[in-house]
């Protein structure tokens, strides 16, 4: 009896050792396959969100493609929707896609330009039976049209010309005008942008707006004094001036003034329309894609003149637009380029004074000189001008009525 009790005892420990083990290895086994299971779910989440995100990338490709405003949806193979919202942003456009899915939605914006069939020169002077005289270390690089009587060498202020060639490129005949413009900026003015905007106080936060909604636009009588950080789908204007602070950030927004000022130091990307002046302080750096147009609507019958003043070591990267809808021959708008640099496309039909740079492509009617207590004019002191270095990857401003609109390129995309 005490050998079948013992025995007795003996089974039965070992059946609960059993028992345990097929638990434990039934454990094993269910985690693994809800391990499996779950990889298997994230992945199949993973791709659909990649898909996802490819998706609403072709949908702002497409997006772009197109000339139209306003809104418009697809449907993909896959079965994600895309709404797509376009309007033109100043001397750009801007474009939003979202992209729906069971698994979620992603909201993508870009700013978008277009390369075009013309071939921007690096200079581009009108026929007017005068010579440019270059000076100092002046350098041009790229096509150059000139009058009849082109380029030669000059003394300045104590400086003769040091280049070997007088152009590094090939030498055009110019015409007695410069190219012209797009019919479209002859109509540009604050009603046009005033049109489908959402009127709001000024802003007193950082703040955001979405290219997807309604655009804002803030509007003031008095002086506009920005000082958050402010990006995206909004007009700021003032009836007189906006002055942009250094600790102010802005992101592809728009200003629109008579008078815009910013301060030394200021940096964002940003977009200006002003009707008598722009001053960029010393050290201002407005980023690619940003433009200057200084679009003048009343004739100038004052003492100073209107046009765009970049002080010592500022940068602009995009475009630099002057241009009058009522000249004054006796006012000429006027360029100032002191120490400080522009990369992309120049376009002025008044006076030009570089004592800088010119990465990229400049058009103007004339330049002008002062120096040595005297003023001159056609000549180039110490300056700057080079087609060949501006990154082919920068498109510019599409401001030339015989620049046709061939492939979009994303610029930004936020």
């Amino acid at each position: 009896m005490l050998k079948l009790s013992l025995f007795k005892r003996v089974s039965s420990s070992a059946l609960g050792y059993a028992i345990s083990f097929m638990l434990l290895i039934g454990l094993v086994a269910s985690g693994v396959l809800f391990i499996s299971s779950a990889n298997k779910r994230l992945e199949r989440h993973h791709n659909m969100k990649e898909h996802l995100l490819m998706n609403n990338y072709l949908a702002l490709v497409h997006g772009a493609r197109s000339q139209s405003q306003g809104k418009q949806q697809i449907i993909h193979a896959s079965g994600d929707t895309s709404d797509i919202t376009r309007r033109d942003w100043g001397a750009f456009r801007a474009i939003t896609v979202e992209t729906h899915h069971k698994v979620g939605t992603v909201k993508k914006s870009a700013i978008v330009g277009y390369e075009t069939d013309n071939s921007h020169p690096a200079i581009y002077l009108p026929e007017r039976k005068q010579t440019v005289k270059l000076c100092g270390e002046t350098r041009i690089e790229g096509t150059a049209f000139l009058g009849e009587r082109g380029a030669e060498r000059g003394h300045i202020a104590g400086q003769s010309y040091k280049g070997e060639k007088l152009i590094y490129g090939k030498r055009k005949q110019s015409e007695r005008s410069l190219p012209g413009l797009k019919i479209s900026l002859k109509n540009e003015s604050i009603q046009k942008y005033r049109e489908n905007t959402l009127k709001i106080d000024p802003i007193t936060c950082d703040t955001n707006f979405s290219f997807s909604e309604q655009t804002r636009l803030v509007s003031i009588t008095d002086q506009l004094f920005l000082q958050n950080s402010i990006s995206g789908n909004i007009i700021l204007h003032s009836f007189d001036t906006i002055v942009v602070t250094s600790n102010c950030h802005l992101q592809n927004v728009i200003l629109i003034a008579p008078n815009v000022r910013f301060e030394d130091g200021f940096s964002g990307s940003v977009q200006v329309i002003a009707h008598e002046t722009i001053r960029l302080g010393k050290n201002v750096k407005l980023n690619y894609p940003s433009a200057l147009i200084l679009n003048e609507e009343r004739k100038n019958e004052t003492l100073d003149k209107h046009g765009i003043f970049l002080s010592e070591n500022a940068h602009v990267l995009g475009g630099v637009l002057l241009f009058s809808q009522k000249p004054n021959p006796r006012k000429s708008l006027f360029l100032q380029v002191e120490n400080a640099r522009i990369g992309g496309l120049v376009y002025n039909l008044g006076e030009t004074e570089l004592k800088g740079e010119v990465i990229g492509h400049l058009y103007t009617n004339q330049f002008t000189l002062r120096t040595g207590g005297g003023q001159y004019t056609n000549h180039l002191l110490n300056a700057k001008i080079s087609s060949d270095l501006l990154p082919k990857e920068m498109i510019v401003p599409n401001w030339l009525s015989k620049g046709k609109a061939t492939k979009p390129k994303l610029i930004a995309c936020f």
